[in-house]
């Protein structure tokens, strides 16, 4: 009752101060973090601005900045920080992606010039700091929040989808934004450009299509019980999403695990055959002691063991045995390393299968006249072959064609909102006017759709 009560009497003070609210803050984008140097390159003259606001004309170019003794150092001169670089004659800060004329919620929005930040698009505004006494820069691109959200949305969503999963998807993306901003406290950067799920290729990943849709939503973010909501999404969660408890390490009560409708996701199940060569290559780079691999121990999840998968039948922790040492790993840090779609697989023995067989066409009189390719399939054993007393354990015989069959379901850490279970709700919906909120409530229970700033703000 009382959570209620606190989300009633915020909805209203939202509302109430509506007509005094400030335009939200630009949106500060890590490009470039804590290395010695970076490369910045302009198709126009540059405005370079001091800490003190005195300011230079650079020309148009390529310009290499590099940390020196807590300054920055460009060429022969040597600056305390931070930099700030603009396209001269361009208002900078907060400014880039709302360029354009007519209804700001859904006019089309031309694009800025840009600077290449190590080959990467940086629209707006660039920010230059270096820290320490070593070689640390760090590269800011500074933009509005609608802009990154757009960036950011591009590469997940599709303009053929239905509008509705496509400004749920916004939201959700803008959500996370909102919560890390307000988090961001002394921090350069409220978050990196390469966040697992959430990429930012600036203006060069911004889809106008999409765009045009999410920006009907312009503004909008989650809140549960009066403070931003962390409305982390992924691809697909192969039927059920994670509940915050497994994926992060503790509780939260808007990201339980429920039902997901993405069955249409070309993820939803996968395989993957490896060999165990690479394997071993790659468990050897992060330790060189284990030597040539001798089994590993990992339960199935018909028979799962709660020592090595969560719940919901994820893997928590892989273990492997060398000759000469034992390695063992997250679920999550050995489906990267192998770049499987998620750490929810089933691992089986087998030796190299190629994907299709080549069967020769013969005439009656044994005349071979023509090939045909059939399909194999790996059917998996309903019994491993190598059972040991040790339960989940699996040997290895070293053979040169050995590998390990993988299959598994979803992409991604399958928590939160995912975007193909967002577009199946919406296709059962009939995309109807407005369902994006019954999708986000369906992801994010017991969370409130509050508008921060209006549409056209920064």
């Amino acid at each position: 009752m009382k959570s209620i009560l606190w989300t009633v009497l915020f909805l209203f003070g939202v509302l109430w101060n509506s007509a005094a609210r400030a335009a939200s803050p630009g949106f500060d984008v890590g490009v470039v973090v804590s290395q010695y140097s970076a490369e910045v390159e302009a198709a126009l003259p540059v405005t370079l601005t001091l800490p003190d606001g005195r300011q230079r004309t650079l020309a148009a170019g390529r310009y290499f900045f590099a940390a020196d003794g807590g300054k920055i150092r460009l060429g022969a001169e040597v600056y305390e920080g931070p930099l700030v670089l603009t396209v001269a004659g361009e208002k900078g800060a907060g400014d880039a992606g709302n360029a354009g004329k007519g209804n700001p919620a859904t006019r089309a929005r031309e694009p800025l010039p840009s600077f290449l930040v190590n080959k990467q698009d940086c629209p707006g505004e660039v920010r230059i700091y270096a820290s320490g006494e070593g070689a640390d820069l760090t590269v800011v691109n500074r933009v509005s929040l609608e802009f990154y959200v757009e960036s950011v949305l591009g590469p997940k969503s599709s303009p053929v989808w239905p509008d509705e999963a496509i400004k749920a998807q916004a939201v959700a993306v803008r959500s996370l934004a909102w919560y890390e901003k307000q988090r961001q406290g002394e921090r350069l950067y409220a978050v990196r450009s390469v966040e697992s799920g959430a990429f930012y290729g600036g203006g060069r990943t911004v889809n106008q299509a999409v765009a045009a849709v999410a920006r009907t939503t312009a503004g909008q973010v989650l809140y549960y019980q009066g403070a931003p909501a962390a409305a982390y999404s992924s691809e697909s969660s192969g039927g059920r999403t994670v509940a915050a408890a497994e994926a992060l390490g503790y509780e939260v009560p808007y990201l339980p695990s429920v039902e997901d409708f993405d069955q249409d996701c070309p993820g939803y199940r996968w395989e993957k055959f490896i060999p165990v060569a690479t394997i071993r290559r790659l468990l050897n780079q992060r330790d060189p002691s284990l030597g040539k691999l001798t089994g590993y121990r990992l339960s199935t999840r018909t028979d799962p063991d709660e020592r090595d998968r969560y719940a919901s039948g994820r893997v928590r922790s892989l273990s492997w045995q060398g000759e000469q040492g034992n390695l063992t790993l997250t679920g999550r840090e050995f489906a990267d390393m192998l770049a499987l779609p998620s750490n929810d697989f089933d691992m089986y023995r087998a030796e190299a299968v190629p994907d299709k067989l080549d069967i020769p066409i013969e005439n009656s009189a044994g005349i071979e006249i023509g090939r045909k390719q059939m399909p194999i399939e790996v059917q998996e054993p309903t019994r491993p072959a190598w059972q040991t007393t040790i339960r989940g354990f699996h040997f290895l015989t070293g053979g040169k064609d050995e590998g390990i069959f993988f299959r598994g379901r979803g992409i991604g850490t399958g928590l939160g909102l995912s975007k193909w279970g967002a577009r199946g709700m919406a296709v059962a919906a009939g995309d109807r006017d407005g369902y994006y909120r019954t999708i986000l409530s369906h992801y994010y229970p017991g969370t409130a759709l509050v508008t921060v700033y209006a549409a056209g703000e920064p």
